[in-house]
């Protein structure tokens, strides 16, 4: 394999979403970049360069060509038409209207032991199944969370006016490459295109339903409002990533650190993760999974998003996200 390290994005200024891949420090728009690659009759055609969910559809090879663009652009051949101010542009999801979004619940120990702390366990029966990891008797926990919820790594968080006890989760995600049912642990990693930092904004007024008491848990409105999932500003090619398994999660509020853990602490791992969705559910390119948050949330201490707040997220080496914390505007 020849070419450079690359990093993409997803972002407007001011008009439709565009691609950019960063190498070397400068950011060129993708299709920009492509065209002045094909004149030089450099590789074979690239489709979808528009939109990141439609590179992802043929991942595997263009992932080569990208990678031989991104050599391109290195070494200077690229126009300085092409090239991108990232600052003057605003980030979005770098992947915009993925089929699903498969999220982890209670895959960190800590985390699991401060939720327990925090009375989320109604009896010492419930209190022990929760701490209980022997993953001969346990099984990852997923949910699906809207893809709506999606928004830019540093547009607002939008508090409903009918909501409460919004919460922070840090957490790694990773997006889809190839068609995938029923993945070997061994193999899971295959499927996997690239990774992006995320926060798995929540609801805990919504996520444990009083009025419901038999049914309890709601992931729908405790997950899925809008703006709770900021993703990006990078998608990181998994070749690019040396250890998914120690990687760096923080997130603070207010510059005041909430979150610092690692990947590394995960209980089932990505590979378990995708093997366990898989068997029931096919994959496809451009979903979305995202896999736990460490110990920090504000539900462990009682203190929630007001706002005003600030929050910045980060996963080592996926880039950081800031995003201001803002009431929902008042119906007209």
């Amino acid at each position: 394999m020849t070419g450079g390290v690359f990093r993409l994005a997803t972002v407007s200024a001011g008009g439709p979403p565009f691609v950019v891949l960063e190498t070397d420090g400068r950011a060129w728009d993708l299709d920009a970049l492509y065209r002045a690659w094909r004149q030089g009759k450099r590789g074979g055609a690239l489709f979808g360069v528009n939109a990141l969910l439609n590179l992802l559809q043929d991942w595997d090879r263009n992932f080569e060509l990208l990678h031989d663009m991104a050599a391109f652009a290195a070494a200077g051949d690229a126009p300085d038409a092409a090239a991108v101010d990232v600052g003057q542009v605003r980030f979005l999801a770098p992947v915009l209207a993925p089929g699903k979004m498969i999220y982890a619940a209670a895959n960190y120990g800590d985390h699991i032991r401060e939720m327990v702390e925090a009375g989320t366990a109604k009896d010492d029966a419930e209190r022990d199944s929760m701490l209980d990891r022997d993953k001969s008797r346990v099984h990852p926990y997923s949910f699906l969370k809207a893809p709506s919820a999606l928004s830019g790594a540093h547009d607002d968080i939008i508090i409903p006016s009918d909501s409460d006890k919004i919460d922070w989760e840090v957490e790694l995600a990773m997006a889809v490459g190839r068609r995938t049912k029923r993945a070997t642990a061994e193999r899971a990693m295959d499927c996997i295109a690239g990774f992006m930092t995320t926060n798995d904004v929540s609801a805990r007024g919504w996520n444990m339903r009083e009025d419901w008491p038999t049914l309890r848990t709601d992931w729908f409105g405790g997950k899925s409002h809008d703006t709770f999932a900021p993703m990006g500003p990078w998608f990181v090619p998994r070749a690019f990533v040396p250890d998914h398994m120690d990687l760096r999660l923080t997130l603070k509020v207010n510059g005041e650190t909430k979150q610092d853990g690692n990947t590394g602490e995960m209980v089932f791992s990505p590979e378990e993760q995708i093997a366990f969705a898989s068997a029931m559910i096919t994959l496809e390119p451009g979903d979305i999974l995202s896999t736990g948050t460490p110990a920090g949330v504000g539900h462990g201490q009682g203190t929630y998003l007001q706002p005003g707040d600030v929050v910045e997220a980060e996963v080592e080496g996926l880039g950081a996200q800031k995003n201001n914390v803002v009431a929902e505007a008042a119906a007209d």
